[in-house]
Parts: C-alpha cells; sequence; structure tokens
C-alpha cells in the first residue's frame, strides 16, 4: 500500500514535453538512418576511402579503417539499429508502409 502512495510522488512530466521529445528523437533518427544510408552507399570496399568518407565514418566512431568488409558489416548493424528503434517510437501505419515501398 505504501509504494502506491509513493508512486503518486513522482515527478509528471506534461505530455506535450514527451511528445517534443519523441519527436525530436525520431528526427535525429531519421537523420541518422539518412546519413547512414548515405555512407553505405558511397562506401566502396574495392577502392581507397577518401578523406571526406573517413570523417564521415568518424562521426559513427568508425575509427579502424583497414577492413571495409568490417566497416559495411558496423554500418549495416548501426542502420539496423537506429531504425529498429525509429519503428519503436514511430510505427509505421499501412499507408506510410505503402508510399514506402512505392
Amino acid at each position: 500500500m505504501n509504494q502506491i502512495h509513493q508512486n503518486k510522488n513522482i515527478t509528471h512530466i506534461p505530455k506535450s514535453a514527451f511528445t517534443q521529445l519523441n519527436n525530436e528523437k525520431i528526427l535525429f533518427l531519421k537523420n541518422r538512418i539518412q546519413r547512414l544510408g548515405d555512407i553505405c552507399q558511397d562506401l566502396n570496399p574495392y577502392l581507397e576511402i577518401s578523406p571526406e568518407l573517413k570523417d564521415r565514418l568518424y562521426e559513427f566512431n568508425i575509427l579502424e579503417l583497414s577492413d571495409p568488409f568490417k566497416i559495411t558489416n558496423t554500418l549495416l548493424m548501426l542502420l539496423e539499429d537506429s531504425i529498429d528503434e525509429l519503428h519503436t517510437l514511430a510505427p509505421l501505419d499501412d499507408s506510410e508502409k505503402l508510399n514506402e515501398i512505392l
């Protein structure tokens, strides 16, 4: 019984503040997914990594650049984790899925 009363003392976060934080996180994840996708498109494991691409990889804490296949795997893992988190925060409805397919 005491625990029920103690829970009432927890600070309440206004729904608008929560919604704003959620929306900011969604925008961050969408941007992150776009940037990771762009890096995946630009990375060619058979060519030397350009200084500009190295800088973009460093932004994601990818510091070991000697194995381009390991880089690709790391990028794909980061991309998958970001997409999973985005779908947790903003599940797609059927119309959004249809627009993505088209």
